[in-house]
């Protein structure tokens, strides 16, 4: 859609995190804190904190934590572990429950619940989450989580994989029903299952619009199939089901595009570098057979795609993306440590927040009708030449 008054998002900023290994950490973690506080006076709709456990570069273990304490000094932007990734030993999901109620209160009804089947390879090996029954585990330790959090009296659960005996969770949610996430890479059937469901599915940062001779990833094109067909299956409203869909991008806003290549291509190469060590360039490829060499800054710009350029460029790529992988709901700035001065990134979230944000939303419709209507009006004012208004003053004051 080209009328951006009938293609409307809302806008969040995911902080894996992912800093180079030598960053200092508190400080790191300090920054993040000032980043969602940043996000929230700017009037992003939600903030998110990745859960890893190896690698090096993502080192938040129990983002649940690190949202308490965004929790403290923010004000109305929503919150979401992302994700809990409920296979891992450690992960009791009725403890998860009992986080997630307690991380609700205390943020007054700000949480999102959000959950995974698991992140580094490495993360999996080591807390036993490598076997064929992982999706399985998953969407049963979420019906556990969804059980004790209805729950309004001591209750028993006996699945496959988690057995409970009179349970409950003594204080509820502060939100009558939270809303709950589900993120997808390798399996179609996760986007299905999350719109069946009733969760809003998410999809991560380097799955490609298309990838049709590549089975390891769902590509956003196949993603969104899914969603709708999941929907479709449970009675619910496939458009419905899309635009509860969060779609995640590198996103960065700059003077041009030429300058937002300059200042990103060293944090890129040497994060995509770890990228590939750890074993995910399969899932960034069009094509199975796809040179690991070929995946070049430029050629993810183009094919990921990264948004990134001038504020009117960041526009025209999210309206690219939504045109070539059809309608969702929510775009997440994808966050690392890019190796930049902070007030590089915190002007690109203005820029963002200042520039893009509005192309999007249909509350501002109004704003910009009346000012057409002013500036294009030609009748004179009857009598008073006072009240007079001309467009170099309706320009001026609209600034």
């Amino acid at each position: 859609m080209s009328n951006s008054m009938y293609f409307e998002l809302d806008f969040g900023i995911f902080a894996q995190p992912a800093w180079r290994p030598h960053t200092n950490w508190t400080l790191a973690l300090d920054q993040m804190v000032e980043e969602a506080q940043l996000a929230d006076k700017l009037g992003f709709d939600e903030y998110w904190v990745g859960e890893h456990h190896s690698g090096g570069h993502e080192t938040v273990p129990l983002p649940e934590m690190q949202l308490a304490r965004i929790a403290q000094v923010t004000d109305r932007i929503k919150l979401m572990p992302a994700t809990v990734n409920l296979p891992y030993d450690i992960h009791d999901p009725f403890a998860v429950a009992e986080r997630l109620a307690f991380l609700d209160q205390i943020s007054h009804g700000r949480t999102i619940l959000g959950f995974g089947g698991g992140a580094l390879m490495s993360d999996m090996e080591m807390f036993n989450a490598t076997d064929d029954e992982m999706k399985d585990r998953m969407w049963e330790a979420i019906d556990v989580i969804e059980t004790y959090l209805d729950a309004e009296e001591p209750t028993d659960y006996d699945g496959e994989f988690y057995q409970y005996e009179a349970r409950m969770v003594q204080f509820p949610t502060y939100q009558e029903e939270p809303l709950s996430s589900v993120a997808g890479l390798t399996s179609r059937s996760t986007f299905y299952n999350a719109a069946k469901d009733g969760h809003r599915p998410l999809s991560i940062s380097f799955i490609p619009m298309e990838a049709p001779n590549n089975p390891a990833c769902v590509s956003l094109e196949e993603a969104g199939e899914a969603i709708e067909e999941g929907a479709r299956e449970a009675g619910r409203d496939p458009a419905k089901a899309r635009q509860s869909w969060c779609i995640t991008r590198e996103v960065y806003v700059a003077e041009s595009k030429e300058q937002a290549l300059e200042d990103l291509r060293s944090g890129i190469e040497g994060y995509y570098e770890y990228m590939f060590d750890i074993g995910l360039a399969p899932f960034m490829k069009r094509d199975a057979d796809q040179e690991v060499e070929d995946l070049t800054v430029e050629w993810m710009v183009e094919n990921v795609p990264f948004l990134i350029g001038s504020p009117d460029d960041v526009v025209k790529q999210i309206k690219a993306l939504h045109d070539r992988v059809g309608p969702f709901g929510q775009l997440l700035i994808n966050h690392h440590d890019w190796g930049l001065p902070q007030y590089k990134w915190n002007q690109s979230l203005e820029w963002f927040a200042e520039e893009v944000i509005p192309a999007f939303q249909s509350r501002l419709g109004p704003r910009a009708y009346s000012k057409q209507q002013v500036t294009t009006y030609e009748e004179p004012v009857p009598d008073e030449d006072v009240f007079k208004i001309g467009p170099q003053d309706t320009l001026a004051a609209d600034d």
